[in-house]
């Protein structure tokens, strides 16, 4: 099986978990929704760069709290919300640690952009969070991080850590009951689905050829 399949798949189940989630359809999601990070760890598997493998472990790490976060957030309760927001916060730190082993440039006006955007975001949101705000806080500090990192590894990457970012700060404006545009909540899964693909992406050999040749040097120099 090549890359190519599992990766096939993942978009169009994350398609599928799209129109249930705009429709308010839980019982399907229960497959299309926690069959997408399993998925990507296929294609990681057949996909990665040779140059990547000291990465590998951290990335599926990631990919596996993805799974994790996915699954609790599709139960209706506080409990599995927040082992949910647990899983995609380990997420972020095995990201944050395997862009590092890449090397990681300074973002330039990115490193200034998302602690503003995360400023903005707080002051949004803060009144209505009650007693998710200080969880929602360090949650909020540790994604915004990640997407300072993935700036820093290449265009690629750092456009899926943006729009991780935006897909979680949609979230919490729901749990807070802001609504900025109408029908909101229906960007979330799209953006999200292609975040995880661009993110895992900065490891993988297709569909770009050759991959990232200023990551593939940084990794290989950052081998012992």
């Amino acid at each position: 099986m090549s890359g190519r399949v599992p990766l096939t798949a993942y978009f169009a189940l994350g398609l599928a978990d799209t129109v249930f989630a705009a429709i308010d359809l839980t019982a399907p999601r229960l497959v299309t929704k926690t069959l997408l990070m399993p998925l990507l760890i296929v294609f990681l598997y057949r996909a990665v760069r040779p140059a990547a493998r000291p990465e590998l472990p951290l990335a599926v790490g990631a990919l596996v709290g993805g799974f994790v976060g996915d699954v609790g957030l599709l139960v209706d309760r506080d409990a599995a919300f927040m082992v949910g927001m647990g899983g995609f916060a380990v997420g972020h730190v095995c990201y944050i640690l395997a862009f590092r082993r890449l090397g990681i440039a300074m973002p330039g006006r990115s490193a200034a952009a998302y602690p503003l955007a995360w400023a903005v975001l707080m002051a949004l949101v803060w009144r209505g969070l009650d007693d998710l705000l200080v969880p929602v806080l360090g949650y909020s500090l540790l994604l915004t991080a990640m997407a300072v990192c993935a700036a820093g590894v290449s265009r690629r990457t750092g456009l899926g850590g943006a729009l991780f970012l935006f897909s979680d700060a949609v979230i919490a404006l729901g749990i807070a009951d802001v609504d900025l545009v109408p029908r909101q909540d229906a960007v979330v899964m799209p953006a999200y689905v292609a975040a995880q693909a661009l993110l895992v992406l900065t490891w993988a050999r297709w569909p770009f050829p050759g991959g990232d040749a200023a990551a593939d040097s940084r990794s290989a120099a950052a081998v012992p």
